[in-house]
Parts: C-alpha cells; sequence; structure tokens
C-alpha cells in the first residue's frame, strides 16, 4: 500500500439526491461575509498572496498551477489556515459570555484590551488536535483572554505540543490515535461546563461553533477567488483530505462563485488516513482502515465529520490517495522553486502539488484526472512550517533559508 496511490471518480457528483442531502449543511453555512469582514478588522490581519507557479506548470505540461500560500497567516509561528478558524469562534463565545453577565455586546477590541478579563478568564475551550488546530486555539485564547486546553495524541511531534505551550495552552496527551483524543476532549468539556471547539458537525452546522470555524475558514477562500485572474478558466481545485472541513469550505466557495460549468474538485489523502477516499468508494461515510501514520499528520483522520461529507459527496469529483513520498517529493520541488517562488509547504499541505507531479509522469493519474495543457489549477497550501525540525529533515533546509530565497 505504501507506494501506491488509487483515484475514484465520484458517480454521484452534482445529482439530485446529492445536492438534496447536502442542501441544510449548505443553507446553515451562508452568511459567512460577517466572520470575513471581522477578521479583516483584527491588527494581525494580512491577505495571504496566491503565486503563480508557471515553471512547475510547464514542467507538469498544464496551462496554470496558482498555490493559496498560508505559510505566514499570522505569522509563521501560526502558519496555517487553521489560526483563522479556532480564533473566531473563541471571540464568538466569550461576546456572548461577556453579554450573558454584563448585558452589554462587547467588540473584539474591548476582549483584546482586557476590559472583561475578570469574566472572559473563567472560560475554558479545548479541543482535539495535531496540532494547527490547537496551536490556533491557544492563539485565541491568548488574545482574547480566556483559558485553553488542547488534548493530542500519541503521534503528535514534542515541537508541536511545545508550540501550543508557549501559547499558554495545558496540553494533555493521550494514549491511542486522533479520534481517542477528540472522544476525551468532548467529555472533560461536557463534566467541566468546556467549549469543545472544532470543525467537525454532526448537526450539519445548526450547533454555532463548527459553523463559527468553517465561517472563518472562508477568508482564505475568498482571497484567492478575489486573486484568480480569471474563475472561468479554472478547471480543478485540488484540496488535502483530514475530516474533510476545510476542502467543503473551499468547494463550497467555488460553487457559490462560479456561474458556468464547475472545475473538478480534487480531494487528497494519505493512503493510511483515507477516509474520506473509502467514504466516495462506499457512497457513505466510512471510517478509514489504515494505520493512520504518515507525516501528513494534519490529515491523519479516522473518520469524516458527517456534515463536511455532504457537501464533498456532493461537490467532490475525485477522491485520490497517496503514499508519504509524493507528498516530500512535492515539499522538495515547492521550496527548490526552479524557475519559480519558493514556497514553505508543510507535510499536511503538499498533497495537491503531489498528485500534479506524479500527473506529468503517470499518463493513467493524468488520463483519469483530465489534466492537459489547457488545465488551469488552483492548490491550496493550507500550511507552512508547523514543525521546522521535520520540515528541514525532509526540505534539506530551514524554513527560514526558504523564506529568504523567496524574499529574493
Amino acid at each position: 500500500m505504501t507506494h501506491s496511490y488509487a483515484h475514484h471518480l465520484n458517480p454521484l457528483r452534482l445529482t439530485h439526491e446529492t445536492a438534496a442531502f447536502a442542501s441544510q449543511a449548505l443553507g446553515n453555512l451562508q452568511g459567512w461575509e460577517e466572520a470575513v469582514r471581522e477578521i479583516q478588522t483584527w491588527p494581525e490581519y494580512r491577505p495571504q498572496p496566491l503565486r503563480s507557479l508557471d515553471a512547475a506548470a510547464a514542467r507538469v505540461g498544464i496551462g496554470k498551477i496558482y498555490y493559496k500560500d498560508e505559510s505566514e497567516r499570522f505569522g509563521r509561528s501560526l502558519g496555517s489556515f487553521k489560526a483563522l478558524g479556532a480564533p473566531y469562534a473563541v471571540s464568538r463565545l466569550l461576546i456572548d459570555e461577556v453579554e450573558r453577565v454584563t448585558g452589554k455586546r462587547p467588540s473584539t477590541e474591548q476582549l483584546r484590551s482586557g476590559e472583561f478579563r475578570s469574566i472572559t478568564e473563567r472560560v475554558t475551550v479545548c479541543v482535539a488536535t495535531d496540532g494547527n488546530q490547537g496551536r490556533g486555539l491557544a492563539y485565541g485564547a491568548k488574545v482574547f483572554g480566556c483559558r485553553c486546553a488542547d488534548y493530542i495524541h500519541g503521534h503528535v511531534s514534542a515541537a508541536r505540543k511545545e508550540a501550543m505551550e508557549r501559547l499558554g495552552a495545558v496540553v494533555i496527551r493521550i494514549d491511542g490515535e486522533y479520534e481517542a483524543s477528540v472522544a476525551r476532549a468532548k467529555e472533560d468539556a461536557r463534566m467541566n461546563g468546556w467549549h469543545f471547539v472544532s470543525s467537525t458537525s454532526w448537526d450539519n452546522y445548526q450547533s454555532p461553533i463548527p459553523r463559527y470555524v468553517m465561517n472563518a475558514y472562508m477568508v482564505m477562500v475568498e482571497e484567492a477567488l478575489a486573486m484568480i485572474p480569471d474563475l472561468g478558466k479554472i478547471t480543478h481545485v485540488f484540496m488535502q483530505g483530514g475530516v474533510g472541513s476545510i476542502a467543503a469550505a473551499v468547494f463550497m466557495g467555488f460553487q457559490q462563485r462560479i456561474d458556468g460549468p464547475l472545475p473538478r474538485f480534487v480531494m487528497v489523502e494519505p493512503n493510511e488516513a483515507d477516509c474520506l477516499y473509502q467514504s466516495a468508494v462506499n457512497n457513505r461515510p466510512t471510517p478509514s482502515s489504515g494505520s493512520l501514520r504518515t507525516i501528513m499528520a494534519g490529515l491523519a483522520c479516522r473518520e469524516v465529520s458527517p456534515a463536511a461529507w455532504a457537501l464533498l459527496e456532493w461537490l467532490g469529483s475525485d477522491f485520490v490517495r497517496i503514499p508519504d513520498s509524493w507528498a516530500e517529493d512535492a515539499m522538495r520541488a515547492l521550496a527548490k522553486g526552479d524557475g519559480d517562488v519558493p514556497v514553505v509547504c508543510g507535510e499536511s499541505a503538499a498533497g495537491g502539488m503531489a498528485v500534479l507531479l506524479k500527473a506529468a509522469t503517470d499518463d493513467t493519474l493524468r488520463s483519469a484526472l483530465a489534466l492537459d495543457e489547457n488545465s488551469q489549477v488552483v492548490l491550496f497550501g493550507c500550511e507552512g512550517a508547523t514543525d521546522p525540525a521535520i520540515f528541514e529533515e525532509i526540505v534539506g533546509s530551514s524554513p527560514d533559508a526558504v523564506f529568504e530565497r523567496q524574499r529574493n
């Protein structure tokens, strides 16, 4: 299994049946503009670049590669789109709590100033995480003034644990895999009256917290949509897997904005954590039977988010699972640049580029994805070097060295 890949073309894409199944989740996620506007007022907000990788596109034999680069979102130490969702959810929770106690609805500026710290510091938020979500949550708790507990599983690296602790989180390591840390975090939240902050939804985003997280992710999507020169020419959008939440947000954003025929929406996962691929093959949410041992740590999830799956079954055209070695090759190629701007791409962000690079030499994969010289592809590089030591080990140079070459 380690050296092979698999591709599944979704026969249920855009059918009446899947559209009807997705309609409630789609409806509940509308109105994300409020979250986007709010985050754009934050002092740390900067739009993150969409890079045109023309030399790579020529090597792959396609028309265009656009790479949405999230490696410096809210600074290199966060460096992930996850820094959007959890902090926004924390701000909403704390605004509600202050209003409950005082009758007044504060602004995020007032929360940042510490004006209501005596109220907010009694609130605890928690999450189960492979690193990025927990880091984002710890950051939000620090900025807006509450407590944070992050639950990690056995495979999360020491450096990712320490990064959360540096932001003030209490980090609890659980025996077992990601789903065990989810169960423990949810149970502790229930017993202690804490807020479990996750994008996973079991009720089509009717519950506010997953909806807040998803709405905030749309900042990244809206930036990309605004930066693409001609949306009508985009033929493919690639996204990495996990539980499926961010892919659902990305595909939904494109679907809502494009009037004509939709691009192909391609889902990429590790061979050992392929719950979305398995769900597509079986036409229902299906856990991965893999080991979950993958360098793509942020994607090491056993089960899909049920609400995200409703959107992905409707919109996703292709489901691809790949070996770790492909992701390593993509990270090295992006860091090298070789005619393009060098890019710092984390392990969990490399899947889309990995598939494109392989399609340059694998005619079966190229044909399955209908890639040709006219294809215009959007990739979402959702994280930078979230563990700099692992990045350097794979790429052969430090993230700082790559950023320096990028600046020059």
